[in-house]
């Protein structure tokens, strides 16, 4: 018990000794012991104003605790404090009892008896009566008996006895269910639950499978939220039904939405959906490897080389077989196929390559490689907003709409130097809105081969093929080169009307549409020499009838 609690079980113990005592002289001076407030300021005495009662005793009896000891503790700093505090320190309320006693001339004197204090008790009149210090009873309030005599005789003169009141014989069923719609539909929070709001079709769940937005819709709407934390939106009177049931407190549990629910259901058995779904019978798929080869740094990697000749057939830098015969005829061309997971939204970097086709001096080779597009950071639509060029980004771009709930987009990119004109191929596409670019497109304002510069080119850069931004997802990255495909002679295509305009189609550019624009094979012969495609793990799988 903390010194505050025990001083306020003293001076409780006195008020009660005192009010409880014999003395009439004790109960007659409550009136004049209340204090009320008067003008804004609190007086002592009986008087009009507003009576003033405190939540505790030491607050109402303020001048019991003028008089002061000091007292040498076990320290050697001495301790001043209330006298009446000091005694409530030591004393043993189990033991102690209140007295009180009226002397001659009208006196009251109050006395500790017992308690464990020295010499078996002690008096503390001076410490709780004095001048300015009224008795301990102001907490108190009189209770006055009164009687009304009334005149039977007179009363039967002037009012009328028999009373009839005009009770209606009871309410009809149809007034009953519209006054139990009314008040259903108030009690109902107003606004439904948004449990959609990411984008993706169904139902927005944590880990656990709880809808995400539960929380913050109770803090919003619920009465037993309300009434259980402090960190609610809409006070307890205002509130409404609590949503569901295991989520209610003990008040509410069997009086939630859900359980207006249950109770519905079985009248609408017959409009309800079936929720006999057909069993799925795919069978789950189970890794054939023991596991993968991780690349934990940007800077990590594998290096192929041949150590019984300087290179790996097909790769001599003098005699590129990949890219043209030694006739100077169409190359063998490549395919460079990997499984990639991102565990970031930042990486960039180079996932295959041989040479540097990008080089300033003697380029050749080729690379894989993804980049990143910030379009907080990069703002490439947003320079281009007034040129309508922000349709890029749309839902006819080949990856579809961009930058939906993310600021960034991951890209994939086959580069190829061709030696035989002096150029790097690559494998971006085209969209309705922006043709394919003959040159490489890059987000530093790139040059066009005969110097010139265009501002909308580097948004060719979001007709690369984007990767999903899932880190939990592996996805198969298909790159190849053929160098066949004689790419340059599509950019002299006639122009037509846009909805069958070639180089404006990315299905073009990937080789299945022929150069009128209409008609769809599996390899045309004409668009890109340089292709990549990808597909999810989940969707392989799908495809081949496993459940996943």
């Amino acid at each position: 018990m903390t010194p505050e609690e025990k001083l306020e079980q003293l001076l409780d113990l006195i008020a009660e000794a005192l009010i409880q005592s014999d003395i009439p002289e004790l109960k007659n001076r409550v009136n004049d012991s209340q204090k009320f407030i008067r003008d804004g300021i609190i007086q002592q005495g009986a008087g009009k104003g507003r009576l003033a009662l405190y939540q505790k005793d030491i607050k109402a009896n303020q001048e019991d605790l003028n008089l002061s000891i000091t007292i040498n503790p076990n320290t050697d700093e001495e301790e001043t404090l209330p006298e009446l505090q000091h005694l409530a320190n030591i004393v043993d309320f189990g033991l102690l009892n209140i007295s009180s006693s009226l002397g001659v001339d009208d006196t009251v004197s109050v006395y500790m008896v017992g308690g464990g204090l020295a010499g078996g008790g002690q008096d503390i009149t001076s410490l709780v009566i004095g001048e300015g210090n009224p008795l301990n009873v102001s907490q108190f309030v009189p209770l006055e008996q009164k009687q009304s005599i009334v005149d039977v005789e007179r009363a039967e003169e002037y009012l009328d006895t028999n009373i009839f009141e005009l009770l209606p014989s009871g309410d009809t069923r149809q007034s009953r269910i519209i006054r139990f719609f009314q008040e259903l539909n108030a009690l109902l929070p107003p606004d439904t639950p948004q449990f959609d709001l990411d984008g993706i079709p169904g139902v927005d769940r944590l880990p656990d499978g709880t809808w995400s937005g539960s929380v913050e819709y109770s803090k919003d709407n619920s009465i037993s939220y309300a009434q259980e934390n402090s960190d609610g939106n809409i006070d307890e009177e205002e509130a409404f039904i609590h949503r569901l049931k295991n989520t209610a407190n003990s008040i509410n549990s069997s009086r939630t939405i859900e359980d207006i629910y249950n109770t519905i259901l079985p009248y609408l058995t017959d409009i309800m959906p079936d929720d006999n779904q057909p069993e799925d019978e795919r069978v789950e798929y189970k890794n054939q490897s023991s596991g993968y080869l991780k690349f934990r740094n940007p800077n990590q990697g594998i290096i192929i080389r041949n150590t019984n000749e300087d290179f790996i057939q097909g790769l001599d830098p003098s005699n590129p077989t990949w890219l043209r015969d030694v006739d100077g005829g169409y190359g063998t061309g490549f395919t460079i196929t990997m499984w990639v997971r991102f565990l970031d939204k930042v990486s960039e970097g180079t996932l295959f390559n041989y040479g540097n086709p990008n080089r300033l001096q003697d380029p050749f080779g080729f690379r894989l490689e993804t980049f990143v597009i910030d379009n907080e950071e990069n703002k490439l639509i947003e320079d281009n907003v007034d040129s309508g060029y922000s349709s890029v980004i749309g839902e006819d771009n080949p990856n579809g709409a961009l930058f939906q709930n993310t600021d960034t987009e991951r890209f994939v990119r086959l580069m190829v130097y061709d030696d035989s004109f002096g150029k790097v191929r690559d494998s971006h596409t085209a969209n309705p809105h922006l043709s394919k670019r003959p040159f490489l497109p890059n987000l530093n304002n790139p040059s066009r081969p005969d110097g010139s510069h265009n501002q909308f080119d580097k948004l060719a850069l979001f007709n690369y093929m984007k990767i999903p931004q899932d880190f939990n997802e592996w996805y198969f990255i298909c790159a190849s080169f053929n160098p066949s495909i004689d790419e340059d002679s599509d950019f002299d295509l006639p122009s037509q009307p846009a909805a069958e305009n070639p180089i404006k189609m990315h299905n073009f550019w990937m080789n299945h549409v022929l150069s009128d624009g209409q008609t769809y094979t599996d390899f045309s012969g004409v668009g890109n020499q340089c292709k990549v495609e990808i597909i999810s793990r989940t969707d392989l799988l799908r495809a081949r009838g496993f459940k996943v």
